[in-house]
């Protein structure tokens, strides 16, 4: 029997009637970097090929520790709250007002965090062997759920909370856990040996995993943590979430590619580029944003097509000299922004948001459709 999932997710003509987009255009090769001189602490640029909005948003100023700090954590952790009034940066040390970029709040003893899917207020974050929910602005803070069987990660720190906030996978070293937030129970768990991550579809129906190595490749399990099948040989920087025909797909790089995770049929994106993905544009499903890990690449959005239809927002202008160089592109949940780290080819890394002028920094989500598929999961 087919289980029909209804998500709190957005197609791309759901987005928010403000939101403004770069032009659609076939991805036809890099495009030259002409000099620009790094942006001053909230001083917004215009990017001179792209027409995109830049701005600084974080700054020695801020009193965080170090340079890792002063940038999101991670391409697959949405960095902005459900209605993107808010931010997270340095793994939530500082909370920032998204419409002016000052602090908000500089949290304490919070671990792993992701924002809710659902409540613009609320925060899931691991604390030793506890899950937890915290309210951002009312700083109420409820235990979720003890884990007799240790400390627990997030996926390895790369994994997500299902949309509508039902499922999250966690993990205790190599033991793999699923467990049901929203009626506190644990769905499965199982000693799957080494893994690099492992994550919750966007869906709630299947657990993706890369295992130890990149060369066993992506697989998939279902919520009782039984293998399904290996989607990609190799596995490399990616995401999981919806192609343009509403298939949940995981998404990865080198080259551009997506697998679909209920037949893992693969489908080219027609970019061969090396860099970090994210498809936490859950109120536009069927993008991914790419991130192009060449010194001063593009960050650009990806529409999941094959068409090779491609949105570009800005270059990276990082050296990618070491890991916190590197450019790791995210998305705000509706497409329309995009936030990278950069050290502007030397010097200290930041966090860089651009957006299309015109945008608004207000947008609301809109209601959810509740047609969406899920193809392929039987019992």
């Amino acid at each position: 029997m087919l289980i029909i999932a209804c998500l709190t997710l957005y197609s791309e003509h759901n987005a928010s009637a403000q939101a403004v987009y770069p032009p659609n255009s076939i991805y036809d090769g890099a495009k030259s970097v002409p000099s620009l001189s790094r942006p001053g602490y909230l001083q917004p640029v215009i990017d001179p090929v792209f027409g995109a909005k830049i701005n600084r948003i974080s700054d020695d100023s801020m009193g965080l520790a170090s340079a890792g700090y002063m940038q999101h954590h991670y391409s697959k952790d949405q960095p902005w709250n459900h209605d993107m009034t808010l931010i997270k940066l340095a793994n939530t040390r500082v909370i920032l007002d998204a419409k002016t970029y000052q602090i908000f709040k500089k949290p304490s003893g919070k671990g792993e965090t992701r924002w809710s899917t659902v409540d613009p207020n609320i925060m899931f974050y691991t604390r030793g062997n506890q899950f937890r929910k915290w309210n951002v602005r009312s700083d109420a803070d409820t235990l979720l759920h003890t884990f007799s069987e240790g400390n627990i990660s997030i996926g390895s720190n790369e994994g997500n909370i299902s949309m509508g906030d039902k499922s999250v996978v966690l993990n205790v070293d190599t033991l793999v856990i699923v467990y049901d937030i929203a009626n506190d129970v644990v769905i499965a768990k199982k000693d799957l040996g080494p893994i690099d991550w492992a994550t919750m579809s966007q869906s709630g129906n299947y657990v993706v995993s890369r295992p130890g190595s990149s060369s066993l490749g992506v697989v998939v399990y279902d919520l009782n943590l039984n293998l399904l099948r290996k989607i990609f040989d190799k596995g490399a920087h990616g995401d999981v979430g919806y192609d343009a025909a509403g298939n949940e797909v995981f998404v990865q790089m080198c080259p551009v590619q997506m697998s679909r995770l209920d037949t893992g049929q693969v489908t080219s994106l027609g970019i061969n580029m090396c860099g970090h993905l994210s498809t936490r544009n859950y109120q536009r499903l069927g993008w991914a944003s790419v991130t192009d890990g060449s010194s001063n690449g593009e960050v650009l959005a990806i529409k999941l097509d094959g068409s090779k239809t491609v949105e570009r927002f800005a270059h990276g202008r990082t050296s990618a000299a070491n890991y916190d160089a590197q450019a790791k592109g995210v998305f705000s949940p509706d497409g329309s922004k995009v936030m990278w780290n950069s050290d502007w080819g030397s010097g200290t890394v930041y966090a860089y948001v651009a957006e299309m002028p015109g945008n608004s920094g207000n947008n609301v989500p809109p209601a959810a459709p509740t047609d969406l598929k899920v193809t392929g999961i039987s019992p």
